[in-house]
């Protein structure tokens, strides 16, 4: 299996703010995935996800298809990623959006194998209003060496059940201190076609529910490991 959980941080706040730094800090070894997650309230407007201060920035991506605003000019939320993080052994990070409220962020560091490159391989949206379970958009993904995440934010505090990435329940999650929104990730050794990133909430809100998959492969021009390498790498 290609990917080590390192650690997560995270931050909330309910007041209007332009910036949100995360609790705590991680140490990022070079050529680590780093993913968050992005939540605001307010009207849809510019943010940005990068260490606090000096450098590596580590600054990160945020692909328009990603970002989704619930239809009601008010909630907002997003996925961003840095594929390959530079080496950092103290990484505050920083969320910075126009002046709005009820903000959080959550970031996720997962480490793949040695010499393997990492890429995004897909993702989707959803959102809408309503009770019970909730899902993104459906995804194919194309590696045997996947991390794929679902991400969840509305405005009331939920008691949140049943988090799963196409039908099977997450590895693990990450609630932020509240239950507005969260994260949670499967890893996965193999593909899958038509899935979904499911949550399900007790009070009837708005929501937006998202997923997003990134694979790890050997490196071009480097062969794939084989079922003998891979298990004696796991016995090391």
């Amino acid at each position: 299996m290609a990917w080590s959980l390192i650690a997560s941080a995270e931050n909330d706040a309910d007041a209007a703010g332009t910036t949100l730094d995360t609790l705590s800090s991680l140490n990022v070894a070079a050529g680590d995935l780093l993913v968050a997650w992005c939540k605001y309230e307010g009207a849809n407007g510019t943010f940005a996800v990068a260490k606090d201060s000096g450098s590596p920035a580590n600054t990160f991506t945020f692909d328009a298809g990603d970002e989704v605003n619930n239809g009601n000019g008010d909630l907002n939320a997003s996925f961003g990623y840095v594929l390959s993080a530079a080496a950092d052994a103290t990484a505050t990070f920083r969320f910075t959006t126009e002046s709005r409220s009820f903000r959080g962020v959550i970031i996720y560091q997962f480490r793949p194998d040695a010499g393997e490159t990492v890429t995004k391989d897909a993702s989707n949206v959803g959102s809408g209003f309503g009770i019970g379970t909730v899902a993104s958009g459906t995804i194919d993904t194309s590696g045997t060496d996947e991390v794929v995440f679902g991400g969840y934010a509305q405005y009331t505090g939920q008691t949140l059940s049943n988090r799963e990435i196409n039908n099977v329940a997450a590895d693990g999650f990450e609630d932020n201190g509240s239950t507005d929104h969260s994260v949670w990730y499967r890893i996965l050794s193999a593909t899958f076609s038509g899935g979904t990133a499911e949550v399900t909430q007790d009070v009837t809100q708005a929501w937006i529910c998202n997923v997003i998959a990134f694979k790890s492969e050997a490196a071009s021009g480097q062969p794939p490991r084989t079922m003998q390498q891979s298990r004696l790498r796991r016995a090391a």
